[in-house]
């Protein structure tokens, strides 16, 4: 049976290992069934916390790749999921999701243990949001279909139909979710999938595979296989029968996955990094913008691609306010992901931390100051590296322009709104912003001028199924979530019909 989300850390975890874990089946998932993999290599699962092997699976590489685009093609090209009604495809969506609710705690543990999150982060929103991402789906396609009305043209009308086969590349900071963010749509839509999971945190996908197998889909419709992405990775971008592909990560892999596929012309979302100011205005509510900055410089220990890591403050109140979030962040609590009071956990493993200093020390050099943090914490071992803000910082430099992808944040004083409004858009970035004011003229001005695909007013890190999400500039194209994900996945043939 699951474990409570109220069991303390030690038997939570060892409900994992005992548990939950030996009865995942780890082998790649293809044409509805778990496969051996070809060559016999594996690949150790690390716990960032404790530094253990959590499991040892196969490493799929491109032979696995091809099994699987072959098994959605042939499930896309013979009818069995796409030409299904449309209340057919949304029963197995649905029944994927109660499976999920049923096994909720569970898989929050495996995402914790997995990435280094915090299970209350897991437990409140990773596992529930894929859920209702599924639901949402069904809802959308039950409700309102995917054609197309020409109004005024008695003879002329737009179908949308499925784009293919889908190529979907998710990160290792929001495995679980992300999946559902990118699968959830395409299958809505009825196109066919082929997952390629996170390297550093495949476990959760596994566990999604098993539940794809109760949940009715026909075989071939979700293929989930496990490798790097040089290997397994690249073999699916670069196969002609991929007519789609979702990707969420940095911009050099989104680069590579480009190139690869560039002959092809596949249809293409990319979701990458950020580097996303957060604006403080002096008649703000203090208390709680203090609040969303701490949150969002170190959440998910700052391995967030939304990650408020420039932190704009008016000069009226800028050293009251850093003050403040200092002493905020001063308190924060680090420790083992499996508890309920850890709100940081490690970053996903000690090369990670190594690069995130590298970051820190060339901004000293560079003229930065350390506020608080900077270093890994002795108590906890080299998978942690403790928040840490800088001040002194200046657009120019690499840490302002650069996603550190970990939990530092950089302090900039602004005079007026033209100087804040310029430097929250000088970045190569564009995903999300951040304002906080009680001024409606500050607010619309900032959300007109933020070159942003979301910007959140005096609030944080809100998600809505039925609202669009994705970037501009280097941040990516295309979206997800809402009316818009369904429409990346589905193409427009327009028909004239004369009677």
């Amino acid at each position: 049976m699951p474990v409570s989300i109220e069991t303390q850390p030690e038997l939570r975890r060892a409900h994992l290992t005992d548990a939950v874990i030996p009865q995942l089946d780890l082998r790649p998932f293809i044409d509805g069934a778990f496969a051996e993999a070809a060559g016999g290599a594996t690949r150790d699962i690390l716990d960032p916390f404790t530094g253990g092997v959590l499991a040892v699976m196969p490493e799929c590489g491109a032979e696995e790749a091809v099994r699987a685009v072959s098994a959605a093609r042939a499930a896309f090209d013979d009818g069995r999921w796409s030409r299904l009604p449309a209340s057919t495809r949304a029963g197995c969506l649905r029944r994927l999701a109660e499976l999920i609710d049923e096994h909720h705690d569970d898989l929050a543990l495996l995402e914790s243990a997995d990435v280094g999150k915090p299970i209350a982060g897991t437990s409140s929103w990773d596992i529930s949001n894929a859920a209702v991402m599924y639901r949402y789906y069904a809802d959308l396609i039950e409700e309102q279909g995917t054609d197309v009305a020409i109004p005024g043209a008695r003879r002329a009308f737009g179908r949308r139909e499925p784009v293919g086969v889908v190529a979907a590349l998710v990160p290792w900071n929001f495995p679980f979710p992300c999946i559902s963010w990118k699968i959830g749509p395409a299958l809505a839509a009825g196109c066919t999938v082929v997952v390629k999971s996170a390297e550093r945190a495949p476990l959760s996908a596994q566990a999604l595979a098993g539940l794809v197998e109760q949940a009715g889909f026909p075989p071939g419709v979700v293929n989930i296989l496990m490798g790097s992405g040089a290997a397994a990775g690249a073999a699916l971008v670069a196969d002609p029968r991929i007519d789609a592909i979702s990707f969420t990560g940095g911009v050099a892999t989104a680069t590579a996955v480009m190139r690869g596929s560039a002959d092809r012309l596949p249809r293409t979302t990319l979701e990458l990094g950020g580097k996303s100011p957060i604006v403080i205005w002096p008649d703000a509510d203090l208390d709680a913008a203090i609040e969303a900055a701490v949150v969002g410089m170190f959440d998910v220990a700052g391995q967030n691609c939304c990650a408020t890591s420039r932190v704009v403050v008016h000069d009226a109140i800028a050293d009251d306010f850093v003050a403040a979030i200092v002493e905020a962040t001063a308190s924060r609590r680090l420790g083992d992901p499996l508890d309920d009071a850890t709100q940081q956990g490690p970053q996903i493993d000690a090369a990670h931390v190594a690069h995130i200093d590298g970051y820190v020390r060339r901004a000293e050099a560079d003229g930065a100051r350390v506020l608080i943090g900077g270093s890994v914490p002795d108590a906890l071992g080299g998978t942690f590296y403790a928040p840490t803000i800088l001040d002194s910082t200046t657009p120019d430099m690499e840490i302002s322009r650069a996603e550190v992808f970990g939990p530092v944040g950089c302090v900039y004083r602004v005079a007026d709104l033209d100087a804040a409004i310029a430097l929250a858009n000088d970045s190569d970035f564009g995903l999300a912003s951040c304002v906080w004011s009680g001024s409606d003229d500050v607010i619309e001005r900032f959300v007109r001028e933020s070159r942003v695909g979301v910007c959140w007013v005096n609030t944080f890190g809100l998600f809505d199924p039925e609202v669009p999400w994705g970037g501009t500039k280097r941040s990516g194209y295309g979206r997800e979530l809402g009316h818009e994900a369904l429409r990346e996945f589905t193409v427009t043939k327009t028909v004239y019909w004369e009677r």
